[in-house]
């Protein structure tokens, strides 16, 4: 583990690598491993919007997830992705890994690192990097978690440079089963030219996430607060256990 690290920690940094950050992955990753605990998981994006450029997008990713150690998990899924009045294609595969050296409540910040590589199965598509740095802290019922994002594209076509993310999401954990909130997603642009917050894809809006038997939801709506976003984004992320 104390190899690893600082590989984990020098691509997080940007000097290892980059991605596109994606703007249809509305989901907020927390720093917590179970060993042994295998799921399926399904996450679904539907936007829609008055400009017939972003209209009618669907996003859809499916994906088996396993907790190889109590630091180490791993997933593995694909996406689909359909564009108006397009067909249904599968456009990426997907690999997963999120290492959580410390415990929950260990210290007074828990910390994660989540690394992703993608491929494109479209021709002229890049390949993608992603890496997060994962952030969580809970106070009373709240508990607020943070993904701070880096990533490139690379192979045919890719559009160079390190690009910078964000996403946040603070909950009211009202029990297990129902846990309201709130959620931010913003794509800033190039490291070495941030855009202006108008030009930026920047989304929130409220959510809704618990946990029924071995059944894990996490659903909301989504409003544009920037140019580039989409006007209204439905998200529906789904886990089962077993």
């Amino acid at each position: 583990m104390k190899k690893i690290l600082p590989v984990i920690i020098l691509c997080v940094s940007g000097s290892c690598f980059s991605q596109t950050v994606r703007a249809d992955d509305y989901k907020v990753y927390s720093p917590v491993v179970e060993q042994g605990e295998f799921s399926l998981e399904s996450n679904i994006n539907y936007s829609i919007d008055d400009r017939s450029q972003y209209n009618r997008y669907l996003s859809h990713v499916d994906g088996f997830e396993y907790g190889v150690t109590d630091w180490w998990k791993v997933e593995v899924s694909a996406e689909v992705e359909k564009e108006g009045s397009q067909s249904m294609r599968a456009t990426h595969l997907k690999w997963e890994n999120i290492f959580a050296p410390w415990k929950p409540g260990e210290n007074w910040l828990d910390a994660g690192f989540y690394i992703e590589g993608e491929k494109a199965l479209r021709n002229g598509d890049p390949d993608n990097i992603e890496a997060k740095i994962l952030l969580e802290k809970s106070t009373g019922p709240f508990t607020h978690t943070v993904n701070l994002i880096a990533g490139h594209n690379f192979g045919p076509h890719p559009n160079p440079g390190l690009d910078m993310g964000l996403s946040w999401r603070s909950v009211y954990r009202l029990n297990d089963m129902i846990q309201p909130g709130f959620e931010y997603y913003s794509d800033m642009g190039k490291l070495n030219h941030i855009e202006e917050f108008s030009d930026q894809d920047n989304v929130a809006g409220p959510v809704i996430r618990g946990k029924i038997g071995a059944l894990g939801y996490d659903a909301g709506v989504l409003e544009r607060l920037s140019n580039a976003a989409h006007e209204t984004t439905f998200k529906l992320n789904l886990e089962y256990e077993f």
